[in-house]
């Protein structure tokens, strides 16, 4: 963690600290706090206040955060970030790889993902971020996900994930999706939202009462609306010309990714607007958690 000399030890959080050891920090010295008796000022620890005392604690650390992620504070974070994907995709380009989607999507809500990030477990719900670049991020494994499970994605089902008909993996696929990093960061306004989810009842109690309940509000971290994301889909091409051309009997036009070959019959034949259009369906569903309550969505114009 990088210090600056000038700053109290006790609360540093600067663009130049890692994020995930100041949360990490700052949750140790807070429970050691609580133990110790010092933040209860003569009160007796029990369940309910500790609980207490941690979530104020861990909101004020949320609201550091926030604070500190102002679009115009990251803007270093914002260009390294870019540069590293431009560095990946030209590496992908040397290798035969060509680009099938490089663009930037806007976030038309809040965007949670990565509640359960093993990183952030300080804040009990967490958030996905990267410790290198510093940011937080939306991980290629999630971005595949959703592809997958947008209904256009059907013809390109077999070139994201190909299987023989044992549903095993018989090889690598030919579509390469990168973490997406947020590259579009407003002036005046924060890359970092709080929100909460409030559970009204509290089931380990072992009893649920409508007259006794208590609302416990747990906050999490969001990515803000408005923020940008880049998107980097590429694709392999090489592999899918000769099956188009000789064993499809199909013309091999550029558009074409993946064509699956079953017996004598082809079958999968993904194209680049196909998984184009997929991407589309899976902005417009949402990423991420909560997506039935409007959360992940991300502008497809």
């Amino acid at each position: 963690m990088a210090v600056n000399p000038t700053q109290p030890t006790h609360d540093i959080m600067n663009q130049s600290t890692n994020a995930i050891s100041y949360i990490r920090l700052k949750y140790v010295k807070s429970i050691n706090e609580i133990i110790t008796g010092g933040a209860l000022s003569g009160r007796s620890i029990n369940n309910s206040n500790y609980r207490e005392l941690i979530n104020e604690r861990v909101k004020a650390i949320m609201k550091r955060l926030v604070g500190t992620y102002s679009c115009n504070s990251i803007s270093n974070l914002v260009r390294d970030v870019n540069a590293h994907m431009d560095q990946v995709r030209d590496a992908l380009i040397g290798l035969g790889y060509e680009k099938i989607i490089d663009s930037t999507f806007i976030l038309t809500s809040r965007l949670a993902i990565g509640l359960s990030n093993p990183y952030m477990e300080a804040l009990e719900l967490g958030i996905a971020w990267d410790p290198i670049a510093n940011l937080p991020y939306i991980p290629s494994t999630s971005l595949r996900g959703a592809l997958e499970s947008s209904p256009s994605a059907a013809p390109c089902l077999t070139a994201l994930s190909p299987v023989n008909a044992r549903k095993s993996p018989v090889e690598a696929s030919p579509v390469v999706v990168l973490d997406s990093y947020p590259t579009y960061c407003p002036s005046g306004r924060g890359l970092l939202s709080i929100d909460i989810i409030n559970p009204h009842y509290r089931e380990v109690e072992g009893a649920i009462s409508e007259t006794d309940v208590s609302p416990t509000p747990l906050p999490f971290l969001t990515v803000s609306k408005g923020i940008g994301f880049r998107v980097v889909i590429m694709a392999n091409r090489k592999r899918v010309k000769h099956k188009v051309m000789v064993k499809c009997k199909t013309d091999a036009p550029g558009d074409y990714i993946y064509a699956a070959q079953m017996g004598n019959e082809c079958q999968g034949m993904c194209t680049a607007q196909v998984l184009i259009e997929a991407l589309k369906g899976a902005f417009i569903k949402g990423l991420g958690a909560k997506t039935a309550l409007g959360y992940g969505r991300f502008s497809t114009k």
